[in-house]
């Protein structure tokens, strides 16, 4: 049996003993944030701020800031038109009319003939004011509506016209007219006018437009009524309607003329209302006649 040792001869043996300096080396802990695995925010940054060996320019962060102020483009819109012969109405009366009337001196086209043109898009109540005061009806001081130096004439007339889908807005407004024009303002007694009118329905040719990709504004004109734009015209749109020759108009030059390039003009409908003080019986005769009343302004006495 083995002689068992003292607790004091063991650790003097320990002692004797080299000392081990070697240290062991501790495994670090799996981290992202380490030296061997970068974060992807300090790569991107890095990334940004140096340029490319090509000389290429930075890659942008956000693209938002540019196109917050980059201004919305808005599609163009096609240009409406206006045939020309919708501001002298005289010339779509027939030919032998519009002689006769010229030579009873009735019809002076550039001194008693004031002419409106409205479209689709006209301001109901813009049109109607307008009408109101060429009529002697109604009058506003702070209004930017003009007088002509037709109206200063003692036989003058008013012609209302409106070419296409315009047409629904003059009939609109023509009886909403010889509605408000008759009433009575609160017990002042006055005289009545009586008007007389004549519609005449006509058509004009126009080159086909072309189909847009947008659809023009459906705002309300502000002034209107002198002048203004017109409804664009599809190439693929029917005619309106269908001519009948009864008073020679076909025959008239320019009025049944096709373009020079060989393309066919379209046929618009054209409505004409004709108002005056006075009859006419070669309009009665052609276009029949009605009659409304007015109510003229009162005259302050001084």
């Amino acid at each position: 049996m083995a002689k068992a040792k003292r607790m004091s001869d063991m650790f003097a043996s320990s002692t004797e003993q080299p000392a081990d300096t070697t240290m062991a080396t501790a495994t670090p802990p799996y981290s992202s944030e380490g030296p061997t695995l970068p974060t992807l925010e300090s790569s991107l940054k890095q990334k940004a701020a140096s340029p490319s060996a090509k000389g290429s320019r930075p890659a942008k962060t956000s693209n938002a800031p540019d196109q917050a102020a980059s201004p919305k483009q808005t599609p163009s819109q096609p240009q409406h038109t206006v045939h020309p012969s919708l501001y002298k109405p005289w010339t779509l009366l027939p030919p032998d009319l519009l002689q006769l009337l010229s030579a009873q001196a009735r019809l002076r086209p550039a001194q008693n003939v004031i002419p409106i043109v409205f479209t689709r898009n006209q301001n109901v109540k813009t049109g109607i004011n307008r009408l109101k005061t060429y009529l002697g009806a109604y009058r506003d001081p702070k209004s930017t509506i003009g007088m002509p130096d037709a109206l200063m004439q003692d036989d003058f007339f008013i012609a209302i016209s409106a070419q296409g889908e315009g047409t629904i807005k003059l009939v609109s407004i023509v009886d909403l007219v010889r509605r408000v024009v008759a009433t009575s303002d609160g017990g002042i007694e006055r005289e009545v006018e009586k008007w007389y009118m004549y519609t005449v329905l006509t058509h004009v040719e126009v080159e086909p437009k072309a189909k847009s990709a947008g659809k023009a504004g459906n705002e309300d004109d502000e002034e209107g009524g002198v002048g203004g734009d017109v409804e664009a015209q599809d190439v693929d749109e029917e005619e309106a309607f269908e001519p009948m020759d009864v008073d020679g108009l076909e025959k008239r030059s320019g009025r049944a003329e096709r373009s020079v390039s060989g393309v066919k003009k379209r046929k618009v409908p054209v409505l004409t209302v004709w108002m005056t003080r006075k009859s006419v019986a070669a309009l009665k005769n052609a276009f029949g006649e009605q009659v409304f009343s007015v109510l003229p302004l009162a005259v302050k006495e001084a």
